[in-house]
């Protein structure tokens, strides 16, 4: 797939970038208040220390006071790797919030969503809403519309902002003699020397995670079978595009691993980054706020924002994937009163308004709506962002990533197990594209 650029401006922030039956009519926490007001509440992983947290959070505090007296929504903070397993147990419970992650988010797998949710008419269908509010579907993007519909209903909120990603490298301790993105691996990999790249290994691997993602869809056929497994997910492991993508994944976390790789979660890598003990960090725009006057906080080793620059990857790659589930889904067991205030939480936030707001927050792109003066205004201040735009163009190749194409539980928590075994030779390669399809397989019971 390839995304047409609409301006240099319009895309300077194009990178950033899944029980039983639940039925009847139980009385839910969510309630009307004695003052009137209709109050959910909502459990998500967009809180806390969560990256998302900085803009969701604002955002849900802005949507209370635009409906303060009718709608007030109050979040529950829940850590991401135990968001799946609360909503499945609350499935179970018949105690589902009014809104919920959509699949391939918070670790809510798409085999689960299909086979309880979807199967036990768990799911609101949202086709009224659409339908009455033009000026909020317009907003999005058509392969997510088209994804998230399943027989005639439109089963999750679709996708107005796509938030392709790519890489950050700190310019003062790695000086690529050309753009990475038009390098091969083979040049990237020697243009590395002694740098290190900050991976990880805990949680769902996620830094590790895209850049294999990238090695893959640089051998033969690695993009078409990321993009054509994006939608039912790929079990076996053993094509030779992914083997050979894991042989050099081994070789680079050997070689360019940061020191404090084995064991690594997010915000360890992270901090491999802000201290100078990483010289390359594989993640998507939204990260470009942490490297902005106001968080040095997070800075040490005499680590400089403004050395950070950004980029997509060798052989001008960009991870995203449009065809998926969008963003969030309505219980269907919630009032009528819960889905009006739930539907307009989600008008609100695909407005035009919330999206550029998003966008120059967290980078992206809105491919559906035409951008307003003050926006443009706005990016023009964000030169970093206006740098990762630049670095895609009419050639660069979209590919999905490993987590789109990963069942949940290998994406967010065998990956990451089977890494340490990669780095220290107690797997090989081939054995590790087999442990990993053993797991999958297992997902499938």
């Amino acid at each position: 797939m390839k995304l047409k650029k609409v301006t240099a401006l319009a895309l300077a922030t194009v990178m950033v970038l899944g029980v039983a039956a639940c039925g009847g009519n139980e009385k839910k926490e969510n309630s009307k208040s004695e003052d009137g007001v209709v109050e959910l509440k909502f459990p998500t992983y967009l809180a806390g220390e969560n990256v998302g947290a900085t803009f969701f959070l604002p955002q849900v505090e802005r949507f209370n006071e635009k409906y303060e007296g009718k709608y007030k929504i109050t979040v529950e903070e829940v850590p991401q790797a135990s968001y799946a397993d609360k909503i499945k147990q609350l499935a179970q419970q018949k105690k589902l919030p009014v809104l919920v992650h959509a699949p391939g988010s918070g670790g809510i797998d798409t085999q689960w969503f299909q086979q309880v949710a979807l199967a036990n008419d768990m799911v609101y269908d949202l086709s009224d809403f659409a339908e009455e509010n033009p000026d909020v579907a317009k907003n999005w993007v058509p392969e997510s519309k088209e994804f998230c519909t399943v027989d005639g209903k439109l089963i999750c909120k679709p996708l107005s902002v796509l938030k392709p990603v790519g890489l950050f490298y700190n310019s003062s301790m790695y000086t690529p003699e050309k753009d990475i993105k038009d390098m091969t691996i083979e040049e990237f990999t020697e243009s590395l020397g002694e740098n290190k790249i900050a991976f990880q290994t805990a949680e769902n691997g996620w830094t590790t995670q895209l850049l294999l993602s990238a090695l893959i869809a640089n051998e033969e056929g690695g993009v078409e079978l990321l993009n054509e497994n994006a939608a039912d997910k790929l079990w076996d492991y053993s094509d030779p595009a992914i083997v050979n993508a894991v042989t050099k994944l081994q070789k680079m976390m050997q070689t360019n691993a940061s020191a404090n790789t084995v064991g690594a979660a997010y915000a360890d890598a992270a901090n491999a980054f802000m201290s100078k003990n990483a010289s390359i960090i594989c993640n998507g725009s939204w990260m470009s706020s942490e490297f902005e006057k106001g968080s040095e906080d997070k800075w040490s080793n005499e680590f400089n924002g403004a050395d950070v620059k950004a980029t997509i990857y060798p052989g001008n790659i960009a991870l995203v994937n449009p065809s998926n589930y969008g963003e969030f889904w309505v219980s269907n067991t919630a009032s009528d009163e819960e889905k009006e205030a739930a539907e307009a939480f989600l008008a609100f936030r695909d407005s035009q308004e919330e999206i550029e707001a998003l966008v120059l927050a967290e980078g992206g792109i809105a491919p559906q709506i035409t951008y307003s003066e003050d926006f443009l205004t706005e990016l023009e201040k964000t030169p970093l962002l206006y740098q990762l735009s630049e670095s895609m163009g009419e050639e660069t190749i979209y590919s999905a990533s490993l987590g789109d194409v990963f069942p949940a539980s290998v994406a967010d928590v065998e990956f990451g197990k089977l890494l340490p075994k990669l780095i220290d030779n107690t797997l090989t390669p081939e054995q590790f594209c087999e442990e990993l399809t053993k797991k999958a397989e297992e997902a499938k019971q």
